[in-house]
């Protein structure tokens, strides 16, 4: 979506408001809520402060969007990658591998961003109050339905659900604490031997 921004009288500008999004995300992603400004985020898109302010609103709605927009994204991959891994045991190990392989050389090395901001923030932001349980609900949507492939009693499956969201959020912390790839490994490694257990 392209928006003007009338950054001096008489010189109106285009700028992608998706690709403003896009900008803004990786300083939230890498410098916090808090530690943010908004001229950080000003010289990040090139977009003048009252074209940001009119597009988006205050930082706090800003933030509340790109919150919601990255679940949306994030959801939309794990799905993908999900489908694309298979069902039942095999399947989850091959989407373990997907998870392993995003987070030592993907955009998933940053950690993520829910997780920091909701250490942050403690799961709220004007806008979007528990954006924590929130993804946390969506993270077990995504994923409930693969454990459903191995097979199992109800309260297993949901004891296998909540083993694995709560697994994957903690290795998210481990990596955004800058961890090594060979502490990833084992991390990763120890979780398929507790999958292997799961035929």
């Amino acid at each position: 979506m392209d928006v003007t921004d009338t950054r001096s009288p008489g010189r109106p500008r285009q700028f992608d408001e998706e690709v403003a999004l896009d900008q803004i995300t990786d300083v939230f992603w890498e410098q916090g809520f808090g530690a943010t400004t908004v001229t950080d985020l000003v010289e990040a898109t090139g977009v003048h402060k009252p074209s940001l302010y009119r597009t988006f609103g205050s930082k706090d709605e800003l933030f509340a969007r790109v919150l919601r927009r990255y679940i949306a994204a994030r959801m939309g991959a794990m799905s993908t990658r999900i489908e694309a891994a298979g069902s039942g045991v095999e399947g989850l190990h091959r989407f373990l591998q997907e998870i392993r392989n995003d987070l030592v050389d993907g955009v998933a090395s940053r950690g993520c961003l829910l997780i920091a901001s909701s250490c942050e923030l403690h799961g709220t932001a004007e806008g979007f109050e528990d954006f924590g349980a929130a993804y946390r609900t969506a993270v077990r949507d995504v994923v409930r339905p693969l454990v459903v492939s191995i097979g199992g009693a109800e309260h297993t499956i949901e004891q296998r659900t909540s083993v694995l969201v709560t697994w994957m959020f903690g290795l998210d912390v481990t990596v955004r604490g800058g961890a090594p790839t060979v502490e990833i490994d084992t991390v990763i490694a120890a979780m398929e031997a507790i999958v292997a257990q799961w035929e």
